[in-house]
């Protein structure tokens, strides 16, 4: 797990130096029932740290998981 999250922080790094601060994608009108942007500009900076963190947050989950079926496994035993 620490190898992996470590590797997702090295990219993450990586992916914040590499791509240039001014860089954005210009949202147009977009609206929906739940919430809406009027011309908004999304900083392209941002997009790789939130996909590394969700990934980040899929690793933990997963091994949280893991060592309660681990744990959950040794009281059945008992």
């Amino acid at each position: 797990m620490f190898a992996a999250l470590a590797g997702l922080v090295v990219l993450g790094v990586l992916a914040w130096f590499t791509i240039d601060p001014a860089a954005v994608i210009h949202v147009h009108g977009f609206s929906n029932r739940y919430m809406g942007f009027e011309g908004r500009e999304v900083p392209v900076r941002w997009l790789p740290i939130v996909f590394f963190g969700l990934f980040g947050l899929r690793i933990v989950s997963s091994h949280l998981r893991a060592r309660f079926e681990a744990s959950k496994g040794a009281e059945r035993l008992m």
